[in-house]
């Protein structure tokens, strides 16, 4: 786990994440200073941020189906039309991809937040419309419950 719950960020002018020290400090803790990201989407509504030995691992993955596996092909599509590598600065900030950052609405305020592998990045308008859809339900307490949660 790199971190926990969810950090209110800035994008800039100029396309740059800024992580809170708390996150940079867990990243360079996990992946070093000099740790390159991928960074994409498979949406386009919200910017995922692996690092780079994570995305390999899918990479990796991915190279055991066929060369011409039409889904494998299309996810990788995907993930490059929106992708781009970055690394992050000395100030822990990590460029957004020009396209990407367009069509997910990154400027100014957004929302990050740790998902196992990578770093989950929405625009603060489409953070609470994601949050007002997903309260849970009784069902769902009932379901995690059988999960034993």
């Amino acid at each position: 786990m790199c971190f926990r719950g969810t950090h209110s960020v800035k994008v800039d002018d100029k396309g740059r994440l800024k992580f809170p020290a708390l996150v940079k400090d867990r990243l360079v803790e996990r992946y070093t200073s000099e740790a390159t990201y991928f960074v994409t989407s498979l949406t386009g509504a919200v910017v995922l941020i692996y690092a780079l030995v994570e995305w390999e691992r899918i990479e990796q993955t991915l190279a055991q189906a066929p060369q011409f596996d039409k889904l494998k092909n299309k996810f990788l599509f995907t993930a490059n039309r929106f992708g781009g590598e970055a690394t992050m600065d000395e100030q822990g900030r990590l460029l957004i991809p020009g396209k990407l950052r367009e069509v997910a609405a990154m400027k100014g305020d957004v929302t990050l937040f740790w998902q196992t592998n990578h770093i989950e990045v929405y625009s603060q308008a489409r953070y609470d419309n994601e949050a007002d859809q997903n309260t849970l339900t009784g069902e769902d307490f009932e379901k995690l419950s059988e999960l034993g949660v």
